[in-house]
């Protein structure tokens, strides 16, 4: 539910300056790259489907806002990267969700937002323990409910 809010304002802030919120999400990631990345490096980055991928990069491609072109280690692969008017566009939403952000938790207490922190940093180091070959699991018993007939 607040991750939920969290993308909702964000992706208001995006539509504010003509994004969608993916298209926010990806120009981000490219430029925190630092050069070209590999269109499917977007799409891993981004945790979508190259298809989906492919679709917010020709709208950005459309708008100015990224340059595709052929890696010439290999020409299967496509590099893109922000073009120069990307970076006032960026500049200008990521400051406008910074400026969300420090509205939202000004209210919180420092001693909560510690707290919450710390749950976090529990939570990241707990998933970061699941061993990659876990047992197979037991096999799911569905609720009487939600069971076709």
């Amino acid at each position: 539910m607040v991750g939920g809010k969290a993308e909702a304002l964000v992706a208001a802030v995006a539509r504010r300056h003509g994004l969608s919120h993916a298209a926010l999400n990806a120009l981000a990631v490219i430029e925190g790259a630092g050069g070209p990345l590999p269109a499917g490096e977007v799409a891993a980055r981004m945790h979508i489907t190259t298809g989906t991928t492919t679709a917010v990069l020709d709208t950005l491609e459309r708008n100015g806002l990224v340059e595709r072109s052929s890696d010439p280690g290999d020409r299967r692969r496509v590099l893109v990267e922000i073009t120069p008017g990307a970076h006032p566009v960026l500049d200008a939403v990521l400051a406008e969700v910074q400026q969300a952000a420090a509205v939202a938790f000004a209210g919180i207490d420092e001693k909560v937002l510690q707290r919450l922190l710390e749950a976090l940093a529990t939570v990241e180091a707990a998933v970061a323990a699941v061993p990659d070959d876990l047992p197979a699991p037991t096999p799911r018993r569905t609720p009487p409910h939600l069971r076709r007939r």
